[in-house]
Formats: structure tokens, sequence, C-alpha cells
């Protein structure tokens, strides 16, 4: 029994001494592989130790670096974890809810981020990047909530599971378009220590031939699509001399797509994996063995990101050498085409580095400079800036190019086709994607306008055709348009304009003209709506519109001289009054009584109040309410002006008294006097007694 014991006690001892071992095995390899920045493989052995320690101390250590790994490798959520786990185990360097703050920031969880950079900073008050942090998360938030006009897209059929990145066009007709690929078919089919993928290669996919499709309003040309990647040597159906064993990517080339820059880190046994350019030119359709550019770097020192300037005397890279700003810096070098000489590196100085890392430059043919930055304020991770050449040559006034372009994740890579940041494509691993670095496409939307609607009727409800809409614009401009049969109209782009504000006018004979203010100032991206030519504002009218009823122009009351009687055409021509007033219960009228002027101011002032109230009279004796008539005797203070040519007077004649004593002809001096005697309407407010019950126009 007691030999049994014994023997139990040392199987057991064996086996933690061995489990003891194990543990001290993995826990080294992965210190190793930590320290020559292998995190993928370090991240293996790290979880293997951690299985099988029992040491909290170290266990604690362990939680850290493989958070460290993850965050290196760029795993941002199972970072969040580690981290959280080492911190709950009381892991006593602050550090780590600096670090856990940014993994949350990247995961886009702003609010948890703002709050954890707090906790850092009240344990670490002189460090500023939390409070930096704090503004940048700010920033984050309210560029999500206001997005710029870029539309982004993933490229699905270019993306794969795996890291795809750094596109770069291979034509100077953007048709062409190469991209480094850590995908299933790569040259280097092992795996690499530092990312767990594939070593990467520079692959191809071109813009096919657009097709026409038939629709129902007749031809229209289909997007066209990219093709399906390939390797380089495949889509050239040449011999792969690009694409290695080794990794090869951020390619960089001239515009007529014969000159190629691109990056190779060969691995030699017992030596680092130190990337660095190398150049081939395009001869007969192949592309010849690449050498390495001799750039008076030292070789211990990564460069890469190689980026051809539109010019091609000017060579933009990234590199950790001394003499820069921060962990990697955006540098330039020029060619000596006499000497076929590299310059000594500039650094593009401190308004593009920061004490951050900068990679991925790109220079637009109209000499913009865009490029990646964790140093600059951002939303979170690599985020995308331009910056302006100045006449001196220096790069500055720096810009976020702020979301959607750029998100909680890492973005980088950008390139523009063209004139302008218009049309172009970049990287990204935020959410979403098909696994990785994924290529996205982006495209400056246009702003598009319309302005339409349907106009119909008070009372009936129906379409009114013939409405005429007229605009005029702050900015000077007008456009008019008119309402179909069913009452519609539509103004596009041709008449509706960003940032003005338009007067509009509705009008239609025998309607109330209707007067309205719309405006394109002061919009937000949110007022859009996404389509598929662009982010649309549309200002909708749904208008009715009441029938004027005021009456038609109605010929003038006359009457024989000296009398106040009706004359049977003038009580025909009342008749017709009765029915405007009968369909009009809110119109209330003056009617205005005039005589010649051949008698005295007062007989005259009388006779014509006398016409007015035989008017009147006549009005109520056919229904009409008091109310709505008044009465107002003229006399012969208004000679009547001619509003079109008349019993052989012209329009615009003034019937005075001067005027008609010049008249020779005695008939023709009878017909103006005839003329002056009359009874004219005017429609005058309603009465306040009624106010309430018809209202105002």
């Amino acid at each position: 029994m007691r030999f049994t014991k014994i023997v139990l006690l040392f199987i057991a001892s064996l086996a933690i001494t061995t489990n003891s071992l194990a543990q001290g095995r993995q826990y080294k390899k992965a210190e190793i592989a930590f320290d020559q920045y292998e995190f993928h493989k370090a991240m293996v052995h790290f979880k293997r130790a951690y299985s099988k320690s029992s040491d909290r101390t170290q266990k604690i250590e362990m939680s850290f670096k493989l958070a460290e790994c993850a965050r290196k490798i760029g795993n941002y959520r199972q970072a969040e974890s580690y981290y959280k786990r080492a911190i709950k185990m009381r892991y006593d360097d602050p550090i780590a809810l600096l670090y856990l703050a940014m993994m949350q920031r990247n995961l886009g969880k702003f609010d948890d981020a703002i709050e954890t950079f707090g906790l850092y900073s009240e344990k670490v008050p002189e460090d500023i990047r939390a409070q930096e942090a704090i503004e940048s998360c700010e920033l984050a938030i309210e560029w999500t909530e206001n997005p710029t006009r870029y539309a982004v897209t993933n490229m699905k059929g270019l993306n794969s599971k795996n890291d795809d990145r750094m596109p770069a066009f291979g034509k100077n007709d953007y048709s062409l378009l190469l991209f480094t690929t850590a995908r299933k078919g790569v040259m280097g089919r092992k795996i690499s220590k530092q990312t767990g993928q594939y070593f990467t290669d520079v692959w191809a996919a071109e813009l096919e031939k657009s097709k026409k499709k038939r629709g129902r309003t007749g031809k229209k040309q289909a997007k066209p699509k990219w093709s399906e990647p390939i390797s380089l040597g495949e889509f050239l159906g040449t011999d792969e001399v690009i694409n290695t064993k080794f990794d090869e990517g951020a390619v960089s080339l001239n515009e007529r797509g014969n000159l190629m820059y691109f990056n190779r880190a060969m691995m030699k046994k017992n030596e680092a994996h130190v990337p660095r350019v190398f150049s081939s030119t395009k001869k007969g359709g192949e592309w010849e063995v690449p050498v390495e550019l001799a750039l008076p770097i030292d070789s211990n020192y990564m460069v890469i990101f190689p980026c051809l300037s539109p010019d091609e005397k000017t060579l933009y890279f990234v590199s950790d050498m001394p003499g820069g700003e921060g962990d990697f810096d955006i540098w330039m070098s020029e060619y000596n085409k006499r000497k076929d000489v590299w310059a000594e590196p500039v650094n593009l100085g401190p308004e593009v580095n920061t004490a951050g890392s900068e990679i991925a430059p790109f220079v637009h043919k109209d000499g913009t400079l865009f490029f990646a930055s964790k140093g600059h304020v951002g939303m979170g991770g690599f985020d995308i800036f331009r910056a302006t050449k100045r006449p001196s040559g220096q790069f500055g006034k720096v810009k976020n190019m702020k979301y959607p372009i750029n998100s909680s994740y890492d973005d980088f890579g950008i390139i523009f086709s063209g004139k302008g940041a218009m049309n172009g494509f970049y990287t990204s691993n935020r959410r979403g994607g098909r696994g990785g670095d994924d290529i996205y496409e982006v495209k400056l939307s246009d702003l598009k306008f319309k302005m339409e609607g349907i106009l119909v009727d008070t009372e009936s409800t129906d379409p009114i055709q013939g409405v005429s809409i007229h605009i005029e614009g702050s900015d000077g401009s007008s456009f008019d348009a008119i309402t179909n049969k069913e009452g519609f109209f539509d103004l596009g782009d041709e008449a509706i304009k960003q940032g003005v504000e338009y007067e509009v006018a509705y009008s239609k004979d025998t309607y109330v003209t209707v007067n309205d203010t719309v405006t394109t100032q002061d919009l937000t991206i949110h007022d859009f709506e996404s389509t598929d030519e662009g982010f649309l504002y549309t200002i909708s009218v749904d208008l009715s519109l009441k029938v004027y009823r005021l009456p038609v122009v109605l010929p003038q009351i006359e009457y024989d001289l000296g009398s106040a009687e009706l004359r049977e055409m003038a009580k025909k021509d009342l008749d017709k009054l009765v029915g405007v007033l009968q369909t009009n219960p809110d119109l209330r009228i003056q009617l205005r009584s005039h005589t010649d002027f051949r008698s005295g101011d007062d007989f005259n002032l009388a006779l014509s109040q006398k016409r007015a109230d035989a008017c009147v009279s006549y009005l109520i004796e056919q229904g009409i309410e008091e109310s709505r008539l008044e009465a107002v005797g003229m006399g012969e203070a208004e000679p009547l002006t001619l509003q079109d040519d008349r019993s052989g007077f012209t329009k615009g004649d003034v019937l005075s008294q001067e005027f008609i004593e010049s008249i020779r002809s005695k008939r023709r001096r009878n017909l103006a006097h005839q003329m002056n005697r009359r009874t004219d309407f005017k429609q005058i407010e309603t009465d306040p007694v009624d106010s309430e019950k018809y209202g105002k126009y």
C-alpha cells in the first residue's frame, strides 16, 4: 500500500515536472517570437504556455503579451478581450488601460473608450495621449453622424477571406488594378509568422468592357465589372518574375504602366525579414527581372510603401530609419538622371509626420499627397489624410478625410483616378468585409436636387393642368415649368442648385396665386437620399389652389344724361355680377358710380350716389346680402382712363374735361361723356362683422 502511494506520488511529481518543462519551453519560444516581431507565432506559444501554467504572475504577464500580439496583428476584438483579462487579473502597468481604450476606439465603442481613456488619465495625468484620444473619439462620433459625400463600397469580387490591400492602377486609363493579396494560390505557400497568413503576391484584375442592356426605356449602359483576380504573371501570360515565395506588394507604377516599384521582403536564414524596394521595367509586354533599388539607406531599416511621383522624378516611401519624427515616417528621394543615382532621403517634416506612424503615401496628379496616419487626430487605427503641396515644395495643411472613408478600424493605401479626389480605391479592415484587409471603392457622390409635386383644386381635389410655376433664386437664376394633365411638375438640376433660396409662384387664371419659399441652404448629408447616381435632395410640393373668384372683367354700367335709371343692358350685366357673387360667398364689392362734368359738383355727386344706390338695390333684390355691397358716388372726380381701344379712342386716353373739350366732333364728345357716366366695381376687404365667417384673402 505504501509502495503504491509512493509510485503515485512519483508519477504525479513527474507529470508536474514534465508539464512545467513544457510550459517553460512554450513560454521561451513565445518570448523569442515576440521579440522578433513574429506575433502570430508568439500568440500560438503564449496560448499553449498559458494553458499549462499555474503561476498567476506569469499568467497575468502572458495575458498582456497575448493582447499585445493581437493588437500588433490588427485583431482588435481579441486584443480587447485579452487586455480586459489582464486588467481584471490586476496587471499593474496602467499602459494596459491605454491600450484597452485604443482597442475600444478601434472597434467603434467610442463611449467605452472615452471612459477608459479617462481612467488611464487619472492614473497617468502627465500623459497627454489620453486627452487627445478622448477628443478624437468625440470627433469620430461627430463625423459618423455627419458623413461626407463619399460613398464607400466593398469590392467583393476582388477580395478574399485573407488580406487584400494596397491597390494601384496599372494603366493610364485606370482599367487595370494591381493589388497585394495573401489568398490561396499565391507563390509563397508558407505561413507568415507575423500575420498567420500566406506570404503576399501581386495580383491583377481588369475592368471588363461595358455591355449594353435593354431596359423599358431603351438601351442602357451596364456598369462594367472587374474580372476575376489572377496572379500578375498569369494575367500577362508570362513566367512569374514579380511574385516569388517571399512577400511582394505595395506596388506603384508610372502613368504609362511600364515602370514598377514594389516591396519584396526576402527571408534569409538567420536574418531579419526586412522589406526593400525593387523595380522592374516592362518590355514587349513582359516584366524584366526586378532589381533592388539602390537607395542610400542602411539595410537594417525597412523601406516600404514606395510611391512614384507623377513626373517620375521623386520616390516617396516609408521607413523606420533614424532622423524621423516617430515610429514610421514618410520620406522622399529625388532621382538624378545624369548620375543615375537616388539622392539622400529627405523627411517630409513634422506637418506630415508625427510621433506615431505614417504609411502608404500616394501623390495625385494635382500634387495632393494622400497618406495614412496613427499620429494625427483620427477615428482610430490608421486614418487617411490629405496634404497640400506649397510652392516651396513642402506639404502642409493636413486634413482628415473623415467618415465614411475613415472608420474606427485601419484605413490606408488610397489612390484616385483622373483629376481631383473623385473616384478611387483603398484598403480597410473595417467591420463587414470579407476577411482581414479588404479593397474598397470610393466615389465622391454628386449632390443632385429635384423639386416636384402635384397641384390640385382645393374644393374638388382634382389635379390642375396648366399651373405655371415660376422660381427665382437668390443666385439670380430663374426658371419656369407647368403642370401636366395629372397636375404634376418636376424640376431637376437645371433649375435647383445647392446653397440657394428660391421664391416660387404658382399661378393660373381663375386661381389665387400662391407664393412660397424653398431653400437648399444649410443642408447636411442626412437631408439627402443615397442613390446609384449620387445623393438626392427632393423638395416635395403638396399644394391645393383655391379658385380665384373675383369677377371676370364686366362691361361698365352706363347711364343716360342726368339719369340714375338702370338700362336693360345694365341689368343684364348686373345679373352676371349676381352669379359671380353667389359663387363667391366671401367676396365683398364696392360699386363706384361716376358722372360726366356737365353740371355742378354737388349735383353730380348726388346723381352718382343715386346711380350707385340703384345698382345696390338691384343686387339686393336678386338676393345678395346688403353687407357685401357698398355704394359710393364719385361725381365727376375720376374721369375714365381707357384700358383698351374703344369707340375711336385709344388705350390710355384719359377722358378729362380738357381732353373732351378738345374734341371737334360733337358725336365723339357725346361718346366720351357717355363713357364717363358709368358704374365700376372694386373688391374691398371683408367686413369685420363677417371676418369670422368668411376670413380674408
